[in-house]
């Protein structure tokens, strides 16, 4: 029975890995880089690089959404600049669910170059920039990792032996599979947390019974309750002039504790206009979603939020740890070596698929499908950088006045994924293609900062090193030290593909677990 279960475990941790696998790494790569999401908005926004620090002004930012805003809309917000971003970020809702977007010069209010910033990489990795189909896409990934992740704990009955266990000297199926369980135990708590809390965000959508019977389908009243937000039906009069947002600042930094850090103009052209202001979500794991409200016709205090009930501040604990808002750079940095560690687990998992089945493939003279998981794994795993790489250069490359110039860079990071996925089908590349890919990667990635430093004077290494702008030079630098580590896997593996392919008699006793994990 033990055997049994051992062997039904091991199945089920093998295919719920693989069919969702893929999917899974560009939700790693989409999460991983959304940790700095804001950083590398403002490394793609150079024109702001050599700016002094605004003081707090919530006012250009409103006139200018006001001025190109179309009639009626539904609500202005603008976010103010902070330490991890110099830029004013204002949006236009309209009641059709449709918005306009733009990021502007915080001391002037000018409207900046176009640029898909770090917001792409966050949204790709809640909806790959599918909307509600690909929430959904995502939830069941997360809910798939979730039992990856369980039944390898299942089988896995040497955790502590296979985290100080890495042979990557020996090369082949014995190093991708020690990369797989290095990184999988490494990571463990990590990635239980990550997955939970990723498909608990968006609890009320996947299990909407509840919502639907007690709010009658409707999703915004469930939140507002719950969040204890203010707002008031329209009038159908128009605001005769909306009250200086400015002037609220001192009064909404008092009842708040911290300086607002958001502002939200509801019914800008209706006399049942209001003024929100909120805070950021630096200070406590759970989001904070504190705000105090005003008239906006005459600047008197409509509403301070109450503190929230439990449930709701459970949700907002999970959410804020799987945000990783709160705890500074360094956590930051955490949870991006851990989603570093996060995608090398499912390449290498996907991989040792792979290799498990060559002597098949090399007895019987073909698998079904294994050379389609042989060309996916080389066109996600190795040509999704390639396509981050290109989004970032075409960023520098573009001309500032482009128009839809986030539309083309966005094209750029598809474009090279695209070409880096049908390289991966021509048979004599996917038989013996990391090393080439690899080599690709390193070239990409340390051809990055010297893109910068060619086009951006004030942006490059050298400039921001010597400012001590650590936010703008660690993204060269990470994308020098990740090519860095590119080269030497396209060397290891150049040097194994020399070397005469050898099968073994025989399993191993110290393999015949990775050899059942495997069926």
């Amino acid at each position: 029975m033990k055997n049994t279960f051992s062997q039904a475990m091991a199945w089920l941790h093998t295919w719920a890995g693989l069919i969702i696998g893929w999917l899974l790494f560009v939700i790693f790569v989409g999460g991983t880089l959304a940790c700095f999401d804001k950083e590398i908005g403002d490394w793609m926004r150079p024109a702001l690089h050599d700016a002094p620090r605004a003081e707090l002004s919530f006012a250009p930012a409103i006139a200018s959404a006001q001025r190109d805003a179309k009639p009626h809309a539904h609500a202005l917000y603008v976010t103010a600049p902070t330490q991890r971003e110099r830029a004013t970020s204002a949006y236009v809702y309209y009641d059709d669910g449709s918005y306009d977007e733009r990021a502007l010069n915080p001391a002037t209010g000018e409207r900046l170059p176009d640029t898909a910033g770090g917001d792409f990489f966050f949204t790709l990795h809640y909806n790959l920039h599918a909307g509600t189909i690909g929430m959904y896409l995502v939830g069941v990934a997360g809910m798939f990792m979730l039992v990856a992740i369980l039944t390898g704990i299942v089988i896995h009955k040497r955790v502590f032996k296979d985290f100080f266990t890495f042979r990557p000297k020996t090369g082949g199926q014995r190093a991708w599979l020690d990369g797989h369980n290095l990184t999988g135990v490494l990571g463990l708590p990590f990635h239980l947390m990550i997955a939970y809390t990723g498909v608990a965000i968006f609890v009320a959508s996947y299990m909407f019974a509840g919502v639907q019977v007690a709010y009658d389908s409707d999703a915004e009243k469930f939140f507002a309750e719950a969040g204890d937000s203010y707002e008031r039906p329209e009038t159908g009069k128009p605001l005769p002039r909306l009250y200086p947002v400015d002037s609220l600042i001192a009064d909404a930094t008092r009842r708040l504790g911290v300086p607002p850090t958001w502002v939200n103009v509801h019914h800008p052209d209706d006399s049942s206009a209001t003024i929100a202001f909120g805070g950021d979500h630096s200070r406590h794991v759970a989001w904070n979603f504190d705000q105090v409200v005003y008239d906006a016709n005459d600047g008197k205090l409509l509403h301070v939020s109450k503190p929230s009930a439990t449930g709701y501040k459970v949700y907002t604990f999970l959410g804020g740890l799987h945000m990783a808002q709160w705890g500074g750079s360094a956590l930051r940095w955490l949870y991006f070596c851990m989603g570093l560690a996060g995608c090398v687990m499912l390449a290498s998992g996907m991989q040792v698929w792979v290799n498990k089945r060559a002597r098949k493939v090399a007895e019987a003279g073909a698998v079904s499908g294994y050379g389609l998981v042989q060309s996916l794994n080389l066109g996600v795993v190795g040509g999704m950088p390639l396509g981050c790489v290109a989004m970032l250069i075409a960023n520098r490359v573009l001309p500032a006045g482009l128009a839809e110039r986030a539309s083309w860079e966005i094209g750029a990071f598809c474009a090279a994924w695209i070409a880096a996925a049908l390289y991966a089908l021509i048979p004599s590349v996917r038989r013996r293609g990391w090393g080439r890919y690899f080599a690709l990667n390193a070239i990409a990635l340390a051809a990055l900062p010297l893109v910068n430093l060619a086009t951006a004077p004030k942006s490059h290494l050298f400039a921001t090193l010597a400012r001590g702008d650590w936010a703008l030079a660690a993204v060269d630098l990470t994308a020098l030290a990740l090519a860095l580590g590119f080269a030497l896997l396209a060397l290891r593996a150049r040097a194994a593909a020399r070397r005469p392919v050898s099968e073994p008699a025989r399993v191993r006793g110290g393999e015949r677990r990775a050899a059942l994990a495997e069926r």
